[in-house]
């Protein structure tokens, strides 16, 4: 009897970059061979560079780089998911994914709930799954897109503006409402949506600039705090308007950042998701 042994080398990833798939690990190599197709449509998408994104480089290095997050960006040693990640090693016939738990592995991480977050949204509800937004093309289609792909959060968010008026002050009231499955911004923490609020007199220069921030934060005692935008009614934002006679317009604009930092630090792949002017008519600021 004829015995062959094989050895699968894992990669040490403590204190390194991710690598290149080593020898046995990463993409098999046999995938192609009847899956071409599918190769080629993976390779477009994020998840096939999920360790080589600047984001997540930058966030990674930002925290140590601790091996656990390339559990989920390098689960094999490579640039990012491969096949075997998802489908597992045993072999044809692969059995069919199920949704969402295939996708629950990695995207109900420490920091993250946005599976969790789908299975109590109205799509759910409406019997969609992940694939019905992610996934591009038809039949056993490959190409996963995201917010990183252009176009894809286009109409995601709307926002709308109304005015308050009480005997106490008037209030800017400020509607923020999204179509996305799950809570948004999906993803980590390196992720944000900001909300800006400017009143504006006559000249170019704002009286008045307030930011909201909405995402996953970390506090070094409390651990993770979700603050991100539910999916469903959307969510109201009350804020007091001062000296409301000299303000002559409101501007809000809601943006979708993909790298940690303040609003005003670069992003180029930041993103508008929406804007709303709301102009007070001059009988307004006359009553005041």
């Amino acid at each position: 009897m004829r015995w062959v042994i094989y050895l699968v080398l894992m990669p040490c990833m403590v204190g390194a970059a991710p690598v290149a798939n080593p020898p046995g690990m990463g993409e098999p190599s046999f995938c192609p061979e009847c899956h071409a197709k599918e190769q080629r449509e993976f390779q477009r998408s994020r998840m096939s560079l999920a360790a080589r994104t600047a984001g997540f480089i930058e966030e990674w290095q930002d925290k140590g780089r601790p091996e656990r997050c390339l559990v989920c960006h390098a689960p094999s040693g490579g640039e990012g998911v491969s096949c075997i990640d998802c489908h597992g090693s045993q072999g044809h016939p692969y059995a069919k994914l199920a949704m969402p738990a295939a996708c629950a592995r990695c995207h109900d991480a420490p920091g993250e709930i946005t599976v969790r977050s789908f299975s109590n949204s109205p799509a759910s509800r409406r019997g969609e799954s992940c694939l019905d937004c992610h996934q591009q093309g038809e039949g056993f289609s490959h190409d996963f897109i995201g917010p990183a792909r252009a176009g894809f959060l286009a109409d995601v968010a709307r926002l709308q503006l109304s005015l308050r008026r009480e005997g106490g002050g008037d209030t800017l009231l400020i509607r923020i409402r999204h179509r996305a499955g799950h809570s948004l911004p999906g993803g980590t923490t390196g992720r944000s949506v900001w909300l800006q609020v400017e009143t504006f007199a006559d000249g170019e220069q704002p009286l008045t600039r307030q930011l909201f921030r909405f995402g996953w934060y970390h506090d070094p005692v409390a651990g993770w705090r979700d603050e991100t935008l539910a999916p469903g009614p959307g969510k109201v934002i009350e804020l007091p308007l001062e000296s409301i006679a000299r303000i002559k317009s409101i501007q809000a604009r809601l943006i979708y950042r993909f790298r940690p930092g303040a609003l005003d630090e670069a992003d180029p792949q930041a993103v508008v998701l929406d804007q709303a002017v709301f102009a007070l008519p001059p009988a307004l600021g006359e009553s005041r």
